[in-house]
């Protein structure tokens, strides 16, 4: 079985839905490395020419929507692979991003054209699963997974303050507004230091990014943080170890958009023995690993979990016994196989 995997636009995501599958079941692809660039739209063409199946991952442009009825002639089976959703005005952050709803109307079109014409559609959640079976009857889950052999061994804060993290999109999409008083609290208080891991740097070549996340940027710089910005996606892990974070917080805000959402932060932090708090209003994405994440609905409850893994020996063996656990579930390893399951199936049906 010959399977080729296309990139979308989105290399941290590409990562984790596709390269990992790709690299550990020894199949090919547009990107067969993190730290090159994606092969030629002519070389991509022949590889998926030459293979059984062909995965996109988040197949939102129109050329690549247009490539899959051509492949399927040819007798290729085509999986979509998408792990958020476009849907307007859903919350989802694409909408700000792109300034128009009419501009992600079209994106939107575009992917939901790819989903229905697809032989298989994979995705991360049945939450999310369920908005692809309007267009699709086809469309089963595939757990997001991590490979040990990226993640390094974690490296202790050895401050006097413990650092508390928040990474990723929460840092850029008013999701932080669900705990910004704790946030603040925590800002002026001497026993901690909030750690922000995104955004754009904040420089002159940034301009454009720095005006679309105004209001985000102004807002971080309202407290006492220290900065990580944007990285490239082979440099993401080693980067969040440098961080030496003691506690992530995952504040996500009740919509649609979020609830579509994985548990990928969640995996990300336990690789390196963070323990996470995150919100927990119903259909949360972390509702299958509460044993080893706090969810909370009240700033109260924020606060209460802070506090208790503000004590060393219950945060460390919160962070270890997370790590074991994703080890045991989640590791691509172990899970390989359920993708060689998923598209055999697909070639034999």
């Amino acid at each position: 079985m010959n399977v080729y995997y296309i990139n979308g636009r989105y290399d941290g995501c590409f990562y984790v839905r596709c390269y990992l599958p790709l690299f550990h079941n020894l199949w090919d692809g547009n990107k067969t490395s993190m730290y090159t660039e994606q092969v030629s739209s002519e070389k991509a063409f022949q590889g998926a020419m030459s293979a059984d199946i062909v995965v996109f991952h988040r197949p939102d442009q129109r050329q690549k929507v247009e490539v899959i009825p051509l492949l399927q002639q040819y007798g290729k089976k085509v999986v979509v692979d998408n792990d958020d959703t476009y849907k307007p005005d859903s919350g989802t952050p694409a909408q700000m991003l792109y300034g128009k709803k009419e501009l992600l109307e079209k994106v939107n079109a575009n992917l939901m054209e790819a989903v229905a014409s697809a032989d298989l559609v994979t995705t991360t959640t049945e939450y999310l699963a369920e908005e692809y079976r309007e267009y699709n009857d086809n469309v089963i889950v595939l757990p997001n997974c991590v490979d040990p052999d990226d993640w390094d061994k974690p490296i202790r804060n050895d401050t006097n303050k413990i650092r508390i993290g928040l990474v990723g999109s929460v840092t850029n999409t008013r999701d932080y507004e669900v705990i910004g008083d704790l946030l603040k609290e925590l800002s002026d208080s001497p026993d901690y230091q909030l750690v922000v891991f995104g955004l754009p740097p904040d420089n002159e070549k940034s301009k454009m990014m720095n005006d679309i996340y105004k209001t985000e940027i102004a807002f971080w710089k309202s407290l006492d943080i220290e900065w990580q910005p944007f990285v490239e996606a082979h440099q993401y892990q080693e980067t969040l170890r440098q961080l030496k974070l003691d506690i992530a917080l995952i504040p996500r805000e009740e919509c649609y958009f979020n609830k579509c959402k994985s548990n990928l932060k969640f995996l990300e932090m336990s690789m390196l023995e963070i323990p996470c708090i995150a919100s927990g209003w119903k259909d949360n994405p972390y509702s299958h690993d509460k044993k080893h994440i706090s969810l909370c609905n009240t700033e109260r409850g924020w606060r209460s979990a802070i506090k208790k893994l503000s004590e060393g020996k219950v945060r460390r063996d919160r962070g270890a016994n997370a790590r074991e656990y994703v080890m045991r579930k989640y590791n691509i390893k172990k899970k390989k196989k359920l993708w060689v399951k998923a598209y055999e199936q697909l070639l034999n049906n």
